[in-house]
């Protein structure tokens, strides 16, 4: 076991059991020697994974100072700092093979969804986001990086737009990131918005929830009547303020966190609109469950509502998603292909499939 490892595991249990108490335990020292075990196996994974758990390091080490004294917060950075780790293993990677995971999904062997992915994750011996072969062009796509002198941030050209990234991004990092959100927005993936009869049509009103960097909003700014883009990061407003710069009579820009309720930059989206919607795509980070239960008007009384809710962030979304809009009177779908929470453990020992989107539209009236 890795020597790391090993120690915060005897420091865990000693926090539990009461042997160490709160004010003993060397928070400073472990986020230390975490992330010189991470600049260690750094190269064991690829650049977008290493980044996903560089961030999310980086967020739990600012949110729970040396001086915490909370146990239970003591305990669940324990718990990531093992998690980061364990995603940095070789012998995790094991896991990451066609006997593992035909035996983990015996009732899925004739699917050929599943077994294009098996054969890629055997291939590769591990394990990604996006586990198809398809993904593999997008490893070396032609990416123009370009910058703006008026407003000093970077950009993309994308279908004769231009799609502006944060100022602080360096041009590696937005190809990185481009080419790995061109790959989800294929149409064989299983991340991709759009789907077939599930589409923004000529008119609409759209929300777009977690706009990020915008590509939803781009690939349907021309036929969309009007369009609301939320937005949670304050580094993707200012680039979204630049991306859609010219758009003003048509897009608006709201900053905030979609919840079940409004409170601060909490935002429920029932509190946001009084017009007819008439699309809405969600992608929150996991939060979608808490933001569609803060538009239940919306999806009550929109008579034509479609929308595209992300489902693979947390295990049981896809099921509650698909009870929320069924309930609501919606008819849904899901979009081809799976995905695997590649960012956890249990994609490896539990050989995890979700399906990544969820499409709804309400059933006309009779």
């Amino acid at each position: 076991m890795n020597k790391t490892k090993e120690l915060l595991l005897k420091i865990r249990a000693a926090v539990v059991s009461g042997r160490l108490s709160a004010e003993n335990v060397p928070i400073g020292d472990i986020k230390e020697s975490v992330r010189f075990e991470m600049e260690l196996h750094r190269n064991t994974v690829t650049y977008g994974r290493y980044r996903s758990i560089q961030e999310n390091f980086q967020r739990l080490c600012a949110d729970i100072p040396e001086q915490e004294r909370d146990v239970s917060k003591i305990i669940m950075l324990l718990d990531a700092m093992i998690l980061c780790i364990d995603m940095l293993s070789d012998v995790i990677y094991t896991l990451a093979n066609r006997a593992y995971w035909e035996y983990k999904h015996p009732d899925k062997l004739d699917h050929p969804e599943v077994q294009e992915m098996i054969s890629y994750i055997d291939k590769n011996h591990k394990i990604n986001l996006l586990n198809y072969d398809f993904v593999d062009e997008y490893e070396t796509l032609p990416v123009s990086v370009c910058f703006d002198e008026a407003c000093k941030m970077p950009y993309v050209p994308y279908k004769g737009r231009r799609m502006f990234f944060p100022g602080n991004w360096d041009e590696n990092r937005i190809v990185q990131y481009y080419r790995s959100l061109a790959a989800e927005q294929d149409s064989r993936s299983p991340h991709c918005y759009r789907h077939s009869g599930y589409d923004v049509e000529k008119g609409d009103v759209v929300v777009d929830v977690g706009a990020a960097e915008g590509i939803f909003t781009l690939d349907i700014i021309d036929t969309a009547q009007k369009v609301y883009l939320i937005e949670a990061d304050e580094e993707w407003i200012e680039a979204l303020q630049q991306t859609f710069r010219n758009d003003s009579e048509k897009v608006r820009i709201i900053y905030g966190f979609a919840d079940s309720a409004t409170d601060g930059d909490r935002l429920a989206l029932d509190t946001l609109f009084t017009e007819e919607i008439h699309y809405i795509k969600m992608d929150v980070e996991g939060s979608e469950k808490a933001a569609l239960q803060g538009a239940d008007r919306l999806f009550r009384e929109c008579e034509r509502l479609k929308c595209a809710i992300c489902s693979y962030h947390c295990r049981e979304d896809e099921e509650w998603i698909r009870n929320f809009l069924q309930m609501r009177n919606f008819d849904t779908d899901v979009s081809d292909g799976f995905m695997c929470p590649d960012w956890t453990v249990e994609a490896y020992l539990e050989a995890e499939l979700r399906r990544g989107i969820v499409f709804g539209k309400k059933r006309m009236k009779e």
